[in-house]
């Protein structure tokens, strides 16, 4: 049943671009209306999650409005970032009703690092695992958003002739669109998000769809273009560009063993990378050896909605290696070179996952992981989703929100699989109305 609107916009305002999904409530169910918009953010208009251009920002928006044609004006929009919303699940003493709400106003002072009088949050007690004991204490999901920080945000939806309906924090809008849109198994058990965007990564795991651990950290797509940029010597736009086509993460996976290897001389520069360092303001000469809910109009309150009770989680099964693919040894050389400058951040990145999860294990012993889901564009890597598989032995995909949406032809499931991991938060805050 929807709690409110049913024809909204789910608009993800990032630091790389700005994301965009119409959606729509009907009775043969969620409704893609208009084709999914995603254009770059404006150069210095948005820095950390946080709009410092409004003005910028409303033009862009605009322009998406006009371009696509949508049918509505009102949006629900997410704020993120590491720097201006926290959103943490910490233990306290187990208590309800006005004792919780006074309670909570104390623990804002030790949970965030923000003066409480400039801040909007809310929070909720997260369910107690299925077959657990209760214990003296509880365990409870709280959001936190600077109000100059979301009143940024407001001002530039307004500033576009948009109504803002909600401001909801990214993680809230992960698990709706990846967890709670498919329903039955998947709120019946415990399953990762990680969510590899251009300057953080955030791992997020869900118990009956609500964020039991949320945790961020630097290792992101950024990163990854950093490395090559410096290893290969390209411009940032030539390196991103590389990135894209060739990294292949796939032998990190399967590698052959010591007696198999062939010992060979180094291959030959292919100049697959002419056309790049053409356009590159670094240049090809001696490049250096190959290798880094907040409810608000403008600011109010966060609704958080009652969490539903627990089944047991199912385990589930490990990915299989990619087969074979011949290629042409130039494509072969550029992609060798490209996941070598990467290798380390890679590394990197899922060592930092398989510490977060050890972590948790240790204080949920009894709970079984049973899925990881990628999303952000640095999902689309080719490899990750099988070297993440490996790495902590959990069957690991990537992310298509348009899945289980009625999308009607309106643009190709091709395209709409290529674009899902970086549209998983934008179609997450449409549904926030129109699923329970």
């Amino acid at each position: 049943m929807a709690k409110g609107a049913t024809h909204v916009l789910g608009l993800d305002i990032g630091n790389d671009s700005i994301k965009l999904v119409e959606l729509s409530l009907t009775r043969a169910g969620i409704q893609l209306v208009s084709e999914p918009a995603i254009v770059p953010t404006p150069s210095g208009a948005v820095s950390g999650g946080v709009v410092v251009d409004p003005e910028t920002v409303a033009d862009v928006l605009r322009g998406i409005l006009s371009e696509k044609r949508v049918g509505t004006r009102k949006v629900v929009a997410s704020v993120g970032g590491d720097t201006s919303v926290v959103a943490r699940v910490f233990p306290m003493p187990r208590m309800s009703g006005k004792e919780l709400d006074e309670a909570m106003q104390w623990e804002l002072d030790r949970q965030t690092p923000f003066p409480v009088d400039q801040v909007i949050f809310d929070f909720a007690p997260l369910p107690i695992p299925e077959g657990a004991t209760e214990t003296e204490n509880m365990e409870v999901f709280l959001a936190v958003g600077q109000e100059d920080m979301i009143n940024a945000h407001v001002q530039a939806l307004q500033g576009a002739k948009l109504t803002p309906l909600h401001v909801d924090v990214e993680p809230m809008a992960l698990g709706r669109a990846l967890i709670g849109l498919p329903g039955g198994e998947y709120l019946e058990r415990s399953i990762i998000i990680i969510d590899v965007g251009a300057t953080f990564t955030g791992i997020y795991i869900f118990r009956a769809g609500w964020p039991t651990f949320l945790r961020t950290i630097p290792t992101a797509g950024e990163g990854f273009t950093d490395a090559i940029r410096e290893a290969i010597g390209l411009g940032r736009e030539q390196a991103e560009q590389a990135k894209r086509e060739f990294a292949d993460l796939s032998e990190m996976v399967y590698e052959a063993s010591p007696e198999e290897a062939v010992v060979g001389e180094e291959p030959e520069p292919s100049g697959v990378f002419d056309s790049l360092y053409e356009e590159s303001s670094v240049g090809p000469e001696t490049p250096p050896p190959l290798g880094e809910d907040l409810e608000t109009i403008p600011a109010t309150e966060l609704e958080v909605e009652a969490p539903a009770p627990l089944t047991p989680p199912t385990p589930a099964a490990a990915s299989a290696p990619p087969p074979p693919v011949d290629l042409p040894p130039e494509v072969q050389h550029a992609r060798g070179a490209i996941s070598e400058a990467v290798g380390q951040r890679i590394y990197d990145l899922v060592t930092e996952i398989g510490r977060s999860l050890d972590f948790y294990r240790r204080q949920h012993r009894n709970e079984v992981l049973a899925e990881i889901i990628l999303c952000g564009g640095t999902a689309h890597l080719q490899g990750i989703a099988p070297l993440i598989g490996a790495e902590t032995g959990i069957n690991t995909r990537v992310a298509n929100p348009f899945d289980h949406l009625e999308t009607d032809g309106i643009v190709s499931p091709e395209y709409l699989r290529d674009i899902g991991p970086n549209m998983a938060v934008a179609v997450g805050l449409a549904l926030r109305d129109m699923i329970d």
